[in-house]
């Protein structure tokens, strides 16, 4: 099989994937208020998580996630009592899907009756967690010593295909994606198979580097449950890694107008943008997820670098002092802005940080080709000249033709 993919892909598996599977509600489409709900419990936000869970309850017909979302946010604020009542509303509307969160609500409030009986109601739904997840959570330490709950594991609670399957994902997250492709061929055997086995075998042949293949398992996973905007997402994910840029675009545009402006599908489009190079429709689209997510580096990044192409460079210029004050011998940084500074003809404040950029051993053949383009236009051009030449020594091809061109022609 091809290699492990790179960093950047295994982020995006990450960022699409491992983190939702399971996760109901991806059939809805879903408010705004909702997702910045999540976004705010998710940087522990829980002041502004709970704000925008109510908000929530202004869009009818009310839905289970949404008291989920408040549930949670409640319960990361330690209000035990009211997280508990919007976990059972959320029950009332689908029996199980809050299960989970009351057995931990329960357990950290002490309460080892409603505990144990939670944990075997979730153990007995569709959306029973596997059983690492109890064990690993602190939440359940106070219940693990009970004779009640240890009496509670002595059942069989999963299927031989869910503890593959939870296996599988378990194999994924540690990047041991042909195991795991080996452990699902063995259970994928008919046009029977579920949508969810297409999907976790999809994201391993994703890690693996078989691009081809993820996107067949992906797109059988959406023959199964075409409600599911989510296999959208991943089909274009796989499409995006075969250069299929603009097929991808139009399948992420389907999975973001059908899951109501899900801001990881509207990070990932960004990232599909710049590489059609349309630079002022990413800046835009990344614009709008820092709505939810301000902090995020790679977002912050990927602004200023659309920003940047756009010729947007004050704005370019504003994410990468941002983003300064948090890294600030970031190299990549650095040089993204000499490059502004060189664009707009501030050479000598370009030459501060190419400098910086080549003593952090940062694109050393295009940090000394830049260097050389900042030092013509003050003017210094025998030493232009040495960085063309260091710059082509590397296999730059632009500083050999301006060292021929620059140099040897004089």
């Amino acid at each position: 099989m091809p290699g492990a993919c790179s960093k950047s892909t295994y982020f995006g598996i990450a960022l699409f994937a491992l983190q939702f599977i399971f996760l109901a509600g991806q059939s809805q489409k879903m408010p705004e208020a909702y997702y910045r709900a999540v976004a705010a419990l998710e940087q522990n936000d829980t002041q502004n998580a709970l704000r925008w869970a109510d908000s929530c309850f202004t869009v009818k017909p009310y839905r289970y996630q949404f008291y989920l979302i408040k549930g949670q946010a409640q319960l990361k604020a330690n209000l035990y009592s009211e997280a508990i009542e919007n976990f059972l509303q959320a029950e009332k509307q689908r029996t199980g899907v809050a299960s989970y969160q009351l057995a931990r609500t329960y357990c950290l409030t002490g309460d080892t009756l409603n505990c144990i009986e939670w944990t075997r109601r979730n153990l007995q739904s569709v959306f029973r967690e596997p059983e690492s997840k109890y064990q690993l959570s602190s939440d359940f330490k106070f219940a693990q010593s009970l004779k009640e709950w240890q009496n509670l594991w002595l059942n069989e609670w999963y299927s031989p295909i869910e503890k593959d399957f939870f296996y599988a994902k378990y194999l994924i997250e540690n990047q041991s994606y042909d195991e795991a492709i080996e452990l699902l061929n063995k259970r994928i055997k008919s046009s029977k198979s579920k949508a969810d086995l297409f999907e976790v075998r999809g994201l391993a042949h994703l890690g693996a580097g078989n691009f081809t293949l993820a996107l067949r398992d992906f797109e059988s996973a959406y023959k199964r449950s075409k409600r599911n905007y989510h296999y959208l997402a991943l089909q274009s994910q796989a499409l995006y890694h075969l250069n299929q840029h603009e097929n991808a675009l139009k399948l992420i545009g389907q999975a973001i107008e059908k899951s109501g402006e899900k801001p990881e599908y509207l990070l990932f489009k960004s990232q599909i943008l710049a590489k059609l190079n349309r630079w002022t429709e990413g800046y835009e689209t990344i614009k709008k997820y820092l709505e939810f997510f301000p902090n995020n580096f790679d977002a912050n990044l990927q602004l200023a670098t659309n920003a940047y192409n756009a010729g947007f460079y004050t704005d370019a210029l504003l994410a990468i002092a941002k983003m300064l004050k948090f890294t600030p011998n970031n190299p990549e940084l650095i040089q993204l802005r000499g490059k502004i500074y060189l664009k707009t003809e501030q050479p000598r404040q370009a030459l501060i940080d190419f400098d910086k950029a080549i003593a952090l051993n940062y694109k050393i053949s295009e940090s000394y080709l830049l260097k050389g383009q900042a030092l013509l236009k003050v003017g210094e051009h025998d030493e232009a000249c040495r960085c063309f030449s260091i710059s082509g020594s590397l296999g730059n091809i632009e500083a050999q033709g301006l060292h021929y061109n620059t140099c040897k022609q004089k």
